[in-house]
């Protein structure tokens, strides 16, 4: 890996720290999330994630860790192996265990114009803060904002209300029938459950029902913000047969 990492800027724009007493607004609480990662300078996440189907429950886990530019997840897979997808703010490298390949590349910049200032703060997509994987859990729970834009705000919304996740302060809201668009197959009782860190914004669980039945979950069960993080933990070992892709 690069010695010499890509610098983050080192002053931002200016953001809301926290929310004013009480409880905010579903639009409120989304503005503050939309800003979640600009509120936490290192990162230490655990999320679990369980999906049920007719074929039974299973369970997977995603473990992020941010010192920016630094950043690695590790996912493992429900149905066994996991994948490492890490960048030092130069360049992006991935194993996947089940595989026993590796990738290499550069850092891609993304397209002009995702945070530009003209645009809603939910909207809006961070490009000075690094790299982070294109989807997944790991980068929907640092940066919600089109999360909620997208997906939660065309919801039938209910009431925010306090509560504790992952040893957190938290604030919870339920989003019903959260798609704009018809699809075959949908149904009137789906229905989100999302849970925000209080303090900084960042998504602390995602619960999605089928009616009263949850049918998939990615929950936060460890949570741990600007502490020190080794640089070593950003360092991607790999096996000697290991296999390169490119």
């Amino acid at each position: 890996m690069s010695e010499t990492p890509v610098p983050i800027a080192a002053t931002l724009p200016p953001i809301a720290t926290s929310l004013t007493p009480g409880l905010p607004t579903p639009a409120e609480l989304f503005d503050f999330a939309a800003g979640a990662e600009r509120r936490f300078r290192t990162l230490r996440l655990r999320i679990e994630e369980r999906t049920v189907t007719a074929a039974g429950e299973s369970l997977g886990s995603i473990e992020l860790l941010i010192d920016r530019p630094r950043a690695r997840v590790t996912t493992a897979h429900p149905q066994g192996g996991y994948d490492v997808w890490l960048t030092d703010g130069n360049d992006v490298r991935g194993y996947n265990a089940v595989t026993n390949t590796t990738t290499r590349r550069p850092h891609r910049a993304a397209p002009v114009g995702l945070d530009d200032r003209g645009l809603p703060q939910s909207s809006r997509v961070p490009t000075d803060l690094g790299a982070l994987p294109g989807k997944g859990w790991a980068t929907t729970f640092v940066r919600p904002g089109s999360f909620c834009s997208s997906v939660l705000a065309g919801a039938v919304l209910g009431a925010v209300h306090e509560t504790h996740l992952a040893g957190r302060v938290a604030l919870a809201i339920e989003a019903a029938a959260p798609r704009a668009v018809g699809l075959d197959g949908d149904r009137a009782d789906f229905r989100f459950r999302v849970t925000f860190d209080r303090l900084t914004g960042v998504l602390l669980g995602v619960e999605e029902f089928r009616g009263a039945q949850p049918v998939r979950s990615a929950l936060c069960t460890a949570f741990e913000a600007d502490a020190s993080i080794p640089a070593s933990a950003f360092e991607l070992e790999l096996p000697p047969d290991v296999v390169t892709l490119y």
